[in-house]
């Protein structure tokens, strides 16, 4: 073996040698040691209330005004074992906007974060006694202007359909305006 080549085996040992120590001191000093007493499975994982309780939404609908007239097909999907549920808008105008719902573990509540072209919408809330899924928090223009409380108000209904009423609270009437409503029908 010529000395390039012992060169090389040394350095290529001294590399191995390095990422295995880097591995060895990351599991046991950087990385926490899971114990027995930690769970296995995130809370939101398994039928737990109030986990499931967005779940109604999972699959694909078409979203009409409350006059009859499709707007938009939306999607809902179940990610990360049940602990997201991702919604994609598309306007049959081409406008898009996408939601991350999620139970915030520092809350316990549902957060539906969403984005648009025009806004974003930071909301939480959860189910109410009548059935009813309602989030409460801001809406922020992208156009800079001021942000406004937002309220989103989902009722089921016996058909199947989701109502979806929208309010934003004006300051100077101190009073919630209606912002949009419509009803979300499952396709067929």
């Amino acid at each position: 073996m010529n000395a390039i080549s012992k060169l090389s085996m040394l350095a290529f040992g001294a590399v191995v040698l390095s990422i295995s120590s880097l591995i060895a001191i990351a599991s046991t000093d950087i990385l926490p040691v899971k114990t027995q007493t930690q769970k296995s499975l995130a809370t939101c994982v398994g039928e737990k209330t109030p986990f499931r309780d967005l779940d109604f939404l999972v699959g694909n609908w078409e979203f009409f005004t409350q006059d009859g007239k499709k707007i938009a097909d939306q999607s809902y999907s179940s990610r990360g074992q049940g602990c997201l549920i991702l919604e994609d808008w598309k306007e049959l105008s081409g406008a898009t906007g996408t939601g991350m719902n999620f139970v915030d573990p520092a809350t316990g509540k549902w957060r539906q974060v969403w984005m648009s072209a025009s806004f974003h919408i930071d909301y939480s809330g959860g189910l109410v006694e009548d059935g009813r899924f309602v989030l409460e928090g801001r809406i922020y223009p992208n156009s800079g202007d001021p942000s406004s409380a937002f309220r989103g108000i989902y009722s089921r209904q016996t058909d199947g359909s989701v109502t979806k009423e929208f309010l934003i609270y004006d300051e100077k009437s101190k009073t919630w305006q209606r912002f949009f409503i419509g009803v979300a029908r499952r396709k067929t």
